[in-house]
């Protein structure tokens, strides 16, 4: 695997995006995707980690439009079956964050792209957008 500028594996970087996604450390996250972004200038790292910052932001998206909803919960009977489903949804997404993570650092770890559903798509736009490709360099 392929070392940055720092001395770093690059992998290293991806694997941690995908584990802050997973536990929510968006700040964190941010953070490191701004330092390998601008400081690498590694365009296949940083589109990995354009994948693992859009797995945090739809679990917080989620979160935000579920908290949004939450005064269902204080309505009698409905706020029962609201309650149910509150945990199923955000049970629903956990999982779902946790195999894509799962998936993207298996494959960050051989090299290979995260492919992210709908993340990498936005991830190919971001760069594109910025006109930051490879054959600049």
């Amino acid at each position: 695997m392929k070392k940055g500028k720092f001395g770093i594996k690059l992998c290293v970087y991806t694997t941690l995006a995908f584990l802050l996604a997973y536990f929510g450390n968006t700040t964190v996250l941010i953070l490191l995707a701004g330092a390998v972004i601008f400081l690498e200038k590694d365009e296949w790292t940083g589109k990995q980690i354009i994948q693992a910052v859009c797995l945090c932001f739809v679990q917080n998206i989620v979160n935000v439009f579920l908290g949004i909803l939450s005064p269902i919960a204080r309505i009698p009977y409905l706020g029962t079956v609201w309650s149910l489903m509150d945990s199923l949804i955000d049970s629903l997404v956990g999982l779902l964050v946790l195999v894509f993570c799962v998936v993207g650092i298996l494959n960050t770890l051989k090299g290979r792209d995260a492919n992210i559903i709908g993340a990498k798509k936005f991830a190919d736009w971001a760069y594109g957008a910025a006109g930051v490709s490879e054959e600049e360099k």
